[in-house]
C-alpha cells in the first residue's frame, strides 16, 4: 500500500558542508520528553508478511492509522491513534462484553482501571504537516526513517536539525532560523524556556556555547554576525563589553597580580572589555600605581608618590633618575610609548604629554617633537585633515606649525 507523507521537521540557517555534524537525537528543549505508556509495534504494522522468513506483517500505511496528520497546519497537533482507529482493525479485542480484560495487549500494565494518559508535550518549532505532505510531497520514512524498523516510536525518532537543513537546501527551500523556530516580537529567536536556554548544538561546530564560549566567541562574531543576532542584540555584547568589565569568568586566578605581564604584551583584547582611561586608571589610582598630581603648566610631576629605601621615587617604571627623560638613555619614556602606548595610558592621561609636546599655545615648554624628523610634511596633511581633532589635542587652531 502506498504511504502518503509524514514529516517533522525543526529548522536551522544554512553553513558550509564542512560544519554537518550528525547530532545524537533531537534537541529535548524543542521536542521535551514524552510519556507514551502504550504497548505497541510499528515494524509489525508496517511491513508485508513474509511467509519465507516467518514473519507476520499488516503491511498498514501511515496514513491508515494517522488520519489526519496530512492536514495538519501546527506542530502541537497530536495524532495518536484512539480506539475508533484501532478497531477498524482490533474490533475483537475492543468489544463492550469484553470489558477491561483486554486493556493490557496495548495499555501498559496498571492497578487501575484508567489506563495511563499519553503525554506529548507541543514541540517548540513552527511546523506544518499539511505543506510537506501535500505541496513538498515529502514521504514520511524521509523524515521519520528509524519508525519502520522500532516497536513503539518515540521523540528520538524525530528528526535532527543537520537532516533538516540538508534537505531543505537540496529542495531550495529557506533555511534561516526563524523559519522554523519560535521567534520573539522582533524577531529573534525565543530562547529562555523553563527547563533550560536554547543554545547552538554540535551541528554549529564553530559555535557551541560551552564554557570556552565566554573568551573564544570572537571567532564566530567576526564570521557572521548575523548568526548572532538570531538570538542576540548589541546589548546583550555590551553587558560585557562596555568597558567596565569585572566578569571572573574570563580571568584566571589572581589576575591582579598577573595581568601586568598580559598588558605589557600590548595585547589589544583588554580593551574589548576594559576601558583604559577609565577602567585601568581608576584601579591604578585606588592600588596607588598610579597617583593623582599636579599638571600645572609651571610644574610638571613626573614622579609617583611613593618612595624605596633609600628615598628615590618608585614606580612601575624607571623614573627620571634612570634616563626616564633623557632621549640618549635606554631607558627613555619614548621608546616605551612606541612599543606599547596602551601600558602608559592605564595611568597616565593625555594633559602629561601636552604639558611637555603640546605647541606653545597649549604651554607645551621642555619635550621634543614627538612627530620625529620632518616634522612639516604633516602640515595639511591627509591624517589632519580627516581627523583635526586629533591634532588639535596638542595644537592651537590658530598655530601656524598646523595650519
Amino acid at each position: 500500500m502506498k504511504r502518503s507523507a509524514v514529516a517533522l521537521l525543526a529548522l536551522g540557517l544554512s553553513l558550509p558542508a564542512w560544519a554537518f555534524v550528525f547530532e545524537s537525537g533531537p534537541d529535548e528543549l524543542i521536542f521535551p520528553p514524552q510519556s507514551v505508556p502504550l504497548v505497541f509495534d510499528h515494524a509489525l504494522h508496517v511491513r508485508e508478511a513474509d511467509e519465507a522468513k516467518q514473519l507476520a506483517g499488516a503491511d498498514v500505511g501511515c496514513e491508515h492509522c494517522h488520519q489526519n496528520v496530512a492536514d495538519s497546519k501546527a506542530a502541537s497537533d497530536v495524532d495518536v491513534p484512539g480506539h475508533e482507529v484501532c478497531e477498524e482493525c482490533h474490533d475483537d479485542w475492543l468489544a463492550p462484553e469484553l470489558g477491561n480484560t483486554t486493556c493490557a495487549r496495548c495499555h501498559a500494565a496498571d492497578t487501575s482501571s484508567i489506563a495511563p494518559s499519553v503525554v506529548i508535550p507541543a514541540p517548540r518549532i513552527v511546523f506544518s504537516h499539511a505543506t510537506h505532505v501535500q505541496t513538498a510531497s515529502v514521504a514520511c520514512e524521509d523524515c521519520h526513517r528509524r519508525v519502520p524498523t522500532r516497536a513503539m516510536a518515540s521523540r528520538d525518532d524525530y528528526p535532527t536539525m543537520d537532516r533538516c537543513i540538508s534537505c531543505h537546501e537540496d529542495r531550495g527551500v529557506p533555511t534561516a532560523c526563524g523559519t522554523c523556530h519560535l521567534t520573539r516580537s522582533d524577531g529573534r529567536l525565543l530562547t529562555s524556556f523553563p527547563e533550560d536556554q536554547l543554545r547552538p548544538r554540535r551541528f554549529f561546530g564553530f559555535a557551541i556555547h560551552d564554557r570556552a564560549f565566554a573568551t573564544d566567541h570572537e571567532d564566530a562574531a567576526r564570521r557572521d554576525r548575523t548568526f548572532c543576532s538570531s538570538c542576540h542584540t548589541e546589548s546583550d555584547c555590551l553587558s560585557c563589553h562596555d568597558g567596565l568589565g569585572r566578569d571572573v569568568r574570563y580571568h584566571p586566578g589572581d589576575w591582579v597580580a598577573l595581568h601586568g605581564i598580559r598588558a605589557k604584551h600590548d595585547d589589544p583584547s583588554c580593551q574589548s572589555c576594559h576601558r583604559l582611561q577609565g577602567f585601568c586608571l581608576n584601579c591604578h589610582i585606588r592600588s596607588g600605581v598610579a597617583t593623582v598630581t599636579s599638571v600645572a603648566t609651571l610644574e610638571v610631576t613626573r614622579r609617583t608618590g611613593r618612595v624605596g629605601a633609600s628615598g628615590r621615587p618608585i614606580g612601575p617604571h624607571p623614573m627620571e633618575e634612570d634616563g626616564w627623560l633623557e632621549p640618549r638613555s635606554r631607558n627613555f619614556h619614548g621608546f616605551a610609548v612606541q612599543r606599547n602606548a596602551r601600558s602608559c595610558v592605564s595611568c597616565h592621561q593625555e594633559q602629561w604629554c601636552i604639558q611637555c609636546h603640546g605647541s606653545g599655545a597649549r604651554g607645551g615648554s621642555r619635550g621634543g617633537n614627538p612627530h620625529g624628523p620632518n616634522p612639516e610634511r604633516l602640515r595639511g596633511s591627509v591624517a589632519s585633515k580627516q581627523n583635526a581633532r586629533m591634532c588639535l589635542k596638542c595644537h592651537s587652531p590658530v598655530d601656524d606649525a598646523w595650519r
